[in-house]
């Protein structure tokens, strides 16, 4: 029991602290600069603007998350308000995707535009959904102490980084095609 004990929490700190088996990032995709009109560049620089302040909220509380989450396997108390915590992430989270998802492309761009946006929003509610999942699996590991659940936590959690980087590096590509400052995605 010990032993299994030992072996889950140094799987968390390793997973927490991003040390894993993951393939390396493909190179970000190249869009050929697009000309858009005063009217399309509004548009999508409100679009922008809608996207980042659905995710900045969202951020906070997934750091919040991972910070309450870092101090439970640092030192190995019980967690008492850990469970609410990881609840409002994966509930955040859960709201991010499909908030987004309701996200319509605005309309007047060029089709491959839209093409893109709708490929990156699409991405982005496929991250935020697998986030969710993830925050599902590490509250089970916290109040079971499952060690499958940890993995499943892991894998989902890949899953989600590689999602929202794949669109958030799409985003920023048509963002930067158009000329648009980008903040990061």
């Amino acid at each position: 029991m010990y032993h299994n004990v030992i072996l889950v929490l140094i799987g968390g700190c390793l997973t927490l602290c991003g040390c894993t088996s993951e393939k390396h990032a493909e190179p970000q995709q190249t869009i050929p600069a697009i000309t858009l009109s005063a009217v399309e560049k509004a548009k999508l620089q409100a679009f922008q603007k809608e996207i980042l302040s659905i995710e900045n909220l969202t951020d906070t509380a997934v750091k919040l998350a991972g910070d309450e989450l870092m101090n439970f396997i640092k030192s190995g108390g019980t967690p008492v308000n850990l469970p609410a915590v990881i609840d409002a992430a994966k509930a955040e989270c859960l709201t991010a995707g499909r908030s987004l998802a309701t996200k319509a492309v605005p309309e007047g761009l060029p089709p491959e535009v839209k093409t893109l946006l709708g490929a990156g929003i699409s991405g982005l509610v496929a991250a935020y959904t697998a986030y969710g999942e993830s925050f599902g699996a590490i509250k089970s590991f916290v109040s079971d102490k499952d060690p499958m659940a940890l993995f499943e936590y892991r894998k989902k959690n890949a899953q989600a980084r590689e999602l929202y980087t794949k669109a958030s590096d799409t985003l920023t590509s048509i963002m930067k095609a158009a000329g648009i400052s980008t903040s990061p995605l």
